[in-house]
């Protein structure tokens, strides 16, 4: 029998979920060296954050899953990022994959979610398959090629590989994503050596003659319109929310759950430093004062946004049509701002903190990493949507290419 999602339900599973995010802060804070030496989320860790349910946020109720919004998902974030910045980076990520997958065939979601693992899902999608070659056989396709930068593919159940298949004699091809069971790849531990976000273990993935029944892929052009398959179950609008919006909130949330710790770190030093000049204390200081507050409302404000503008696409959603390509494009340029503007206030924050910033291991240290890290990744520059959304506001055709 189909399982549909109580709204009263899925508040109160958001609160447990939240509750339990905040109670795992300190205990991260504490593993986050470790997380970094072992490049990857280790076993105990994940597990923990498993019990917390941070894998199921997303995941359609009718498949045992929490079904809670993308808004709901983000708080979380936030909580955990404040522990360990590559724990935030893979919860989020794994929510929007999640929330992708359930976009998909009514038969790959079962496949997913009702193995007995929990659906941890590591999604390439980003242009970084390498040697991939495809070969057509009865019933699905033989996949040979290697992925890189597979984020928690240690502790991933699945993958999703963006894959062009074999449209017709001509040659032409068809993008697809292909689900793909953990226990087809082979993880190359060697290829994460990076300055931020070293617990993440986005590693380099290898596939050889793995077999990929045909319903689990689905059109990657369809995905990007906002379509789900035919027979995919779940009519709630989360289902609905467009793919790339959700991605770079995904990106986001953890961004702007570690520029918040930032904040707080910076809040607690001024607290208790005095100048070796001057030995004056540095919470007196009115230049401090005024940085500490414009510090703390910016993340108060950076985090409102994104969470109304989850909303947002909830809302349009709810009342029968689907986000425009202007309402998709103004949404991927407030995230990217908000990146922007988070980076401009960390760099004023760091620069204050001076030479706490330096020893090697210290929790402002890996922030700076960590924060730099994230703040890079392609969803978060302007530059990239800024053409696609000025061109709409001056009511031009879109550019070639453009991701909405």
């Amino acid at each position: 029998m189909a399982v549909l999602s109580n709204p009263i339900s899925v508040e109160s599973d958001a609160c447990r979920v939240l509750e339990k995010a905040r109670e795992l802060q300190a205990w991260l804070r504490e593993q986050a060296s470790r997380i970094e030496d072992a490049k990857r989320i280790p076993e105990d860790v994940a597990e923990r954050l498993m019990a917390a349910d941070l894998f199921r946020m997303t995941q359609p109720p009718r498949f045992g899953g929490l079904g809670m919004s993308p808004r709901q998902a983000w708080q979380a974030v936030f909580e955990i990022a404040r522990g360990c910045g590559s724990c935030a980076w893979i919860v989020g990520l794994n929510a929007a994959n999640v929330l992708m997958l359930g976009k998909f065939s009514e038969a790959a979601q079962a496949d997913v979610f009702q193995n007995g693992k929990p659906a941890i899902i590591s999604m390439l999608t980003g242009g970084v398959a390498v040697g991939v070659t495809v070969e057509r056989v009865e019933g699905g396709v033989v996949l040979n090629g290697k992925w890189r930068y597979a984020s928690g593919i240690d502790v991933a159940s699945w993958a999703g590989l963006l894959v062009g298949l074999p449209a017709s004699n001509d040659g032409s091809q068809e993008l697809c994503v292909l689900l793909v069971p953990a226990q087809d790849f082979q993880i190359d531990h060697s290829t994460w050596n990076v300055l931020g976000m070293r617990g993440t273990g986005s590693k380099d993935v290898h596939l050889k003659n793995a077999f990929v029944p045909e319903h689990r892929w689905l059109s990657w052009s369809e995905l990007q319109a906002g379509k789900k398959h035919p027979t995919c179950p779940n009519p709630e609008a989360i289902y609905e929310f467009p793919l790339n919006s959700v991605f770079a909130m995904s990106v986001l949330a953890p961004t702007l759950g570690v520029a918040s710790a930032v904040a707080e770190e910076f809040v607690e030093l001024v607290k208790t430093r005095v100048s070796g000049a001057t030995q004056q204390r540095q919470r007196d200081d009115k230049v401090s004062q005024i940085e500490v507050a414009t510090a703390d409302a910016t993340m108060a404000m950076l985090r409102q946004i994104l969470l109304d503008d989850s909303d947002l696409v909830i809302s349009i959603i709810q009342s029968g049509r689907l986000p425009t390509p202007q309402d998709r494009a103004a949404i991927r340029m407030r995230i990217a701002i908000s990146a922007r503007t988070a980076v401009v206030a960390c760099q004023r924050m760091f620069s204050a903190m001076g030479g706490s910033v330096l020893p090697s291991g210290s929790r402002a240290e890996r922030m700076l990493r960590d924060f730099y890290a994230m703040s890079s990744h392609l969803l978060l520059q302007p530059e990239s949507i800024g053409e696609a959304y000025g061109r709409l506001l001056l009511g031009m055709d879109l550019p070639a290419g453009a991701r909405l």
